[in-house]
């Protein structure tokens, strides 16, 4: 085998274990919802509200407060053995006036959450800090360039206040 073909083998096989070794983060998981959510509050320094969004899809989304007017977006996820966890699906956003960005869950689902202040619209439910409105509709509809609006909120919770 000459030297460049044994050079090639050798990069491939340190690009799949460099590969495998990043992607194999341990998510830490819980017997119970609390648990998670205790755990998730402490690790992403939560300091203001958080509500779950319960979707007609059946996800639990979390929208989080974690200042004033900065908001991000996580799940709560149960996996196959009745265990929770939760995971950050977006990055900070500052709020201000409103904002809205889009999402992807676990089960690949596509939303797009709304952030109002003091929005009144029968999409919209107001958030626990009572200071926003939040809306959240099926579908990348930022990206996608489309005013068609599905409202996919079943229930919102408030998990911290």
């Amino acid at each position: 085998m000459n030297i460049i073909k044994r050079f090639a083998l050798v990069s491939m096989v340190l690009a799949v274990f460099l590969i495998t070794a990043c992607s194999g983060k341990k998510v830490e998981h819980f017997p119970s919802k609390k648990e998670a959510l205790d755990s998730f509050i402490e690790k992403e320094e939560v300091k203001g509200n958080i509500d779950l969004i319960l979707t007609t899809k059946g996800e639990s989304l979390l929208a989080i407060q974690s200042r004033e007017d900065v908001f991000f977006v996580g799940e709560l996820i149960e996996d196959k053995d009745g265990n929770y966890y939760a995971r950050r699906i977006s990055d900070n956003v500052g709020v201000g006036i409103g904002a809205s960005w889009e999402l992807n869950t676990k089960n690949k689902n596509k939303y797009t959450i709304y952030f109002e202040n003091d929005k009144k619209d029968s999409n919209y439910l107001p958030f626990s800090n009572g200071e926003y409105s939040i809306a959240l509709s099926e579908g990348h509809t930022i990206t996608e360039n489309t005013l068609e609006f599905t409202n996919t909120i079943n229930v919102v919770e408030l998990i911290k206040d």
